[in-house]
């Protein structure tokens, strides 16, 4: 396993594209939705975000890695990175509101932070890590509001699923630092392409999909999220994981609902309101709080 380093500017700022790029995501989503069902969706862009990836690999002299270990591992990654929370998201997210999803999904950087310190040497917990994730996680608070918390007893499956695909994105950060001997790009085609063999049949198993009838912007809305929030943003993912590790990428959760808001702003005219800058102010202080270098890390409990 390669050793990480402490992020730089230029790490933040991959973190902060990537964050951008996933909170288009959800104005794409809701046009996509008016034509296709979400299964079909997830498998659309996936397989078309796999395409673009193996059509870029020549380009950059770059082929899929054939060694039995590294595929095996890829293939999980593919799944837990994907395939699995995919289909929790999209299963969860009808029995709860976007709001109460975005705060269960910023749970996610507390199980990096964990996964990391017990399965990695030097993505350890730290204080300021711990710091920066509580910061951030009540940055998010108070962007989606107390009003997200009515009813928390409502959708308990959809909450747990949710949670669960946090859980699958935290896994797969720490296994993919397990195959950082391979190109970033050659990671995330490899994922892409397996995640589609695992999405495509069921996606025509339970939508079938060829009873669908797409219009214009439902067709444009899936190839942009084939290739800006499933292509690109997963070769930024790969990037970030392999240099500075999951506990920091993870933080990219704080930032998806903020830019979501930001989106919104811009194209929408909705205005945020000043809870939202607020968020802003908190999860920026969190990230920065994160990257500060502590004097030694907390140790594991043990013997």
């Amino acid at each position: 396993m390669s050793p990480i380093r402490q992020p730089t500017r230029i790490d933040t700022t991959r973190l902060f594209a990537l964050g951008a790029i996933w909170g288009s995501a959800f104005l794409c989503i809701e046009i996509a939705l008016t034509g296709f069902a979400p299964l079909t969706l997830a498998a659309g862009r996936i397989t078309l975000a796999a395409i673009a990836l193996a059509f870029a690999m020549p380009l950059a002299g770059l082929r899929l890695p054939t060694d039995p270990r590294t595929l095996g591992l890829l293939t999980v990654i593919g799944f837990f990175n994907t395939a699995l929370p995919f289909v929790l998201i999209s299963w969860g997210q009808q029995h709860i509101d976007s709001a109460m999803a975005a705060i269960l999904m910023a749970t996610g950087p507390f199980v990096a932070l964990i996964l990391s310190h017990v399965f990695t040497g030097d993505d350890r917990l730290t204080l300021p890590k711990l710091a920066g994730m509580l910061m951030g996680f009540a940055g998010v608070a108070v962007l989606v509001g107390v009003d997200a918390l009515t009813g928390a007893r409502a959708g308990v499956y959809g909450q747990l699923a949710v949670m669960g695909a946090a859980a699958c994105y935290a896994l797969s950060g720490v296994l993919t630092r397990r195959v950082a001997h391979v190109a970033p790009l050659a990671n995330a085609a490899t994922v892409l392409i397996t995640s589609a063999i695992y999405m495509i049949p069921l996606a025509l198993l339970v939508d079938r999909p060829w009873q669908a009838t797409p219009d214009r912007d439902a067709v444009l809305a899936l190839v942009f999220l084939g290739l800006m929030p499933t292509g690109l943003a997963y070769l930024l993912r790969f990037q970030i994981i392999i240099a500075v590790g999951a506990t920091f990428m993870s933080q990219v959760s704080y930032l998806v609902p903020l830019f979501a808001v930001l989106w919104g702003w811009l194209f929408l005219s909705e205005v945020p309101a000043t809870s939202g800058w607020i968020a802003l102010g908190l999860i920026l202080v969190g990230i920065n709080i994160s990257r500060l270098r502590p004097g030694r890390a907390v140790e594991p409990a043990g013997p």
